[in-house]
């Protein structure tokens, strides 16, 4: 079932709102400059450190500790060993593993909403939202409060059972003792296999509360195929004893991060058997997929900032909606044109710190922006 609400909104409170916003618009800009710079030198150190790393790495063999590596980063695979048995007790769930996750759903409403909005002339608007509710299995507490029709569709305010990690204790490859920190940065989970008799090992009382099917747990569910609100159901992943791949600083008895010429620190666990070679090559690779996120993550708030800013030109037009949706479409080309130029500049400058030839390549790509602009101005500049 939806619902449906119409909401008229003023020119003036229109206006009102869009001259709120070009604090905001000037906000995000600032926040934009200051991401793009940040991450142009991390992208950079970061690299460098690798480099370093990968020029400096010696690959040894698991079995036997050798004291002439004692401080020197060094790369190894073996077999993970642990006597470490990881349990959740509310459960009885658990085996020989590295990791251990608990992942509890909760059975909630979700709510939808579908906006419409038509100008008037005079520069008001009428718009118009259809809410609609479904319900669905949510690893996060949906906060129903601020629904529509929150009175209607609750949820519940927390869960039965929180999400849970375990970390094995021990774990061994080889003559080498793996650190907590480094098998906490392990991925790679598989879905657990639970079995009955790990729930029978439960007092009756709560065995008859739950009930399991295709490896998930549901708690207090009278029937899985038609779940009702607050129901729970679980389930849980699991990283076994098995090959890995490790890069890090040998330390005595131990192996601990090791720290690059820039300050950076290396410290790499995999899933498997890698050779040294092509774990610096992923690690590159995921550096550089973090670089490209950021960047866009930095233009795309440039490109809200100056679009909030300009905001407030095609409302001041909206008096005649044709001329407003003209302005509007303007100013969205300005905005893209300055997101350009001074997303440009930004990391430019960040380069002409960290890698000044590249720098100058941006800064051209900048100067190809105010052309742009310009021809966009002269276009649009009436002919006398």
């Amino acid at each position: 079932m939806a619902t449906t609400i119409t909401t008229s909104t003023s020119w003036f409170s229109r206006l009102g709102s869009s001259v709120k916003n070009v604090f905001f618009g000037f906000l995000l800009i600032t926040i934009s400059v200051i991401v793009l710079f940040w991450n142009e030198g991390r992208a950079v150190k970061t690299d460098q450190s690798l480099k370093e790393g990968a020029s400096l790495v010696v690959s040894i063999n698991a079995e036997t500790k050798d004291v002439s590596n004692d401080g020197k980063l060094v790369h190894f695979t073996g077999l993970a060993r642990t006597p470490s048995v990881l349990t959740d007790i509310d459960f009885g769930v658990g085996g020989s593993a590295l990791k251990l996750a608990r992942v509890v759903e909760v059975y909630q409403w979700q709510e939808d909403s579908d906006s419409k909005t038509v100008e008037k002339l005079g520069g008001g608007t009428d718009t118009t939202t259809t809410y609609t509710y479904k319900k669905d299995w949510s690893n996060d507490i949906v906060d129903s409060s601020n629904f529509q029709e929150a009175e209607v569709h609750q949820n519940p305010t927390s869960k039965r059972y929180e999400d849970k990690e375990w970390i094995a204790q021990n774990v061994n490859v080889g003559a080498y003792t793996l650190s907590e920190d480094l098998i906490k940065n392990i991925s790679g989970y598989q879905l657990f296999t639970v079995t009955e008799d790990m729930l029978n090992t439960l007092p009756y009382a709560t065995q008859q509360e739950l009930e399991l099917t295709n490896n998930v747990i549901y708690s207090q569910t009278k029937d899985i195929s038609d779940p009702q609100i607050g129901n729970t159901r679980i389930r849980y992943e699991i990283i076994t004893p098995q090959a890995l791949s490790v890069i890090s600083k040998q330390t005595g008895d131990t192996l601990t991060p090791f720290v690059t010429k820039n300050g950076r620190t290396i410290s790499m666990i995999q899933l498997g058997n890698h050779t040294a070679e092509d774990m610096f090559a992923g690690a590159v690779a995921t550096n550089k997929t973090m670089t490209w996120l950021l960047r866009g993550l930095g233009i795309l708030l440039m490109y809200i900032g100056f679009t909030m800013i300009l905001g407030v030109l095609p409302i001041v037009g909206s008096v005649v909606p044709f001329i407003g949706r003209m302005i509007g479409a303007g100013t969205s080309l300005v905005s893209f044109g300055l997101t350009i130029i001074v997303g440009s500049i930004t990391i430019a400058m960040a380069w002409l710190v960290y890698r000044p030839l590249v720098s100058i390549l941006l800064l051209g790509l900048g100067a190809l922006g105010v052309m742009f602009l310009s021809k966009v101005g002269k276009k649009s500049s009436p002919k006398r």
